[in-house]
């Protein structure tokens, strides 16, 4: 068995995999060795891999670094795919394992990858499993935050997902700029990468992923364990 684990900003992801299986994940705010040791009674892995976004890794990650068979992702890390950015070392994690992940489940596609959380990223895989960049959006929460800091007089409003377009109030209108707003610039980058790729496979993950793939008209697939499953790919590859 193979433990994944994804650690964010706010969250920290725990996946296990059988192969290529998802058996267990998990999100938390903390997660302690004494949880790591509860988890191995019960799903027995044997080599681990971990992605961070943050500057110091939580200490069950140094636990794990001194027991078990540890790959800790990095720009230097083999991966199954080209990477063709310019400035690699500056390439999220995350959105490496999400390219790996998807290229994986389909391959011989063009693929875009939408990541919906705190920031919204696009990233884009050709066919030829070559890496070709991508964008970096803000997402829902932090278009509302931005509205509302950088103002003088725009409140801080509940995100919304309003039938109505048109705001009939500030409230309204602050919800529907994050939302839709959001959400129609999701259909542009979709449109203008399926001209210049005739086919063209979408995929969304991200914790609002659900909640925008029920309103794009666009085809789309929605797989919120992607990034996951991106770095088992990875550890499989590592220990073949």
């Amino acid at each position: 068995m193979n433990l994944v684990v994804d650690i964010g900003n706010t969250f920290i992801k725990i996946a296990v995999f059988e192969k290529d299986v998802l058996v267990y994940t998990e999100k938390f705010r903390q997660f302690r060795v004494k949880d790591l040791k509860n988890l191995r009674k019960k799903y027995p892995f044997t080599l681990c891999i971990s992605s961070s976004v943050r500057k110091s890794d939580p200490y069950f990650i140094q636990h794990l670094s001194r027991n078990y068979h540890l790959l800790l992702l990095s720009h230097k890390t083999k991966v199954p795919i080209k990477n063709l950015y310019k400035t690699p070392k500056t390439l999220g994690l995350d959105r490496l394992a999400a390219v790996v992940g998807a290229t994986n489940q389909y391959p011989g596609k063009n693929i875009l990858v939408i990541d919906i959380g705190t920031c919204m990223t696009f990233d884009f895989i050709d066919k030829e499993r070559n890496y070709l960049g991508g964008n970096i959006s803000p997402g829902v929460e932090l278009r509302l935050n931005a509205m509302h800091h950088f103002t003088s007089s725009l409140p801080l409003v509940q995100r919304k997902n309003n039938k109505d377009i048109l705001g009939k109030s500030t409230k309204e209108a602050l919800q529907n700029g994050a939302f839709h707003g959001l959400k129609y610039e999701i259909e542009g980058f979709i449109k203008n990468l399926t001209k210049k790729n005739r086919s063209l496979t979408v995929i969304l993950t991200g914790g609002d992923a659900v909640n925008f793939g029920e309103t794009l008209e666009s085809k789309i697939f929605v797989d919120p364990n992607l990034v996951l499953k991106g770095l088992n790919d990875i550890l499989t590859y590592n220990n073949q």
